[in-house]
């Protein structure tokens, strides 16, 4: 059993890194992000607990995306799960999309954003490295947020981090 729970554990670990690397087997079709998040929304407000209440608004007129389903699920699962990690007293995690066209094209925007602690400045350029954690020893592998960016990155999509000490943090993700 426990070489069995070792070897899933390496096998995660892999496709953590392989994310990250950009090298990992991507399904895109076509999504709704709206259906998408509809969908994810039990799984995200049972991750969330109680203390902390979930808010999705959503731009009526969004347009679709292509990326992988499972993908991005784990992406939105990754933010959330450090979103309510960072609000240990309990708060507020919004997700928002828009449509918004920019110079390079017509994108799909998501935000990602609590009330916690934030990140400070000299930390805030690393959150994306493997194996970086601002959590403590067995709290974290340091693997979530670098597992998002590879996965955003290899969907053709960009993203992006903002955070303020004492005041919260918005990852902004454009696909």
């Amino acid at each position: 059993i426990q070489i069995n729970q070792n070897s899933n554990r390496a096998a995660t670990l892999v496709g953590q890194l392989l994310a990250f690397s950009r090298k990992q087997t991507l399904r895109p079709e076509i999504l709704d992000m709206r259906d998408t998040l509809s969908d994810l929304t039990h799984l995200l407000n049972r991750l969330v607990g109680g203390k902390v209440s979930l808010i999705l608004s959503h731009d009526p007129v969004l347009k679709s995306i292509r990326a992988d389903k499972r993908q991005l699920e784990q992406v939105l699962m990754n933010l959330v799960v450090n979103a309510r990690d960072a609000m240990k007293d309990g708060g507020e995690i919004r997700i928002e999309t828009e449509s918004r066209t920019v110079p390079a094209g017509e994108y799909v925007t998501l935000w990602v954003v609590d009330q916690g602690t934030g990140i400070s400045a000299d930390k805030l350029q690393k959150v994306f490295e493997p194996f970086f954690t601002t959590k403590r020893t067995g709290e974290g592998t340091g693997l979530g947020l670098s597992t998002a960016y590879g996965i955003v990155k290899q969907s053709g999509g960009f993203i992006f981090v903002d955070s303020k000490l004492d005041e919260g943090t918005c990852f902004t993700l454009l696909f």
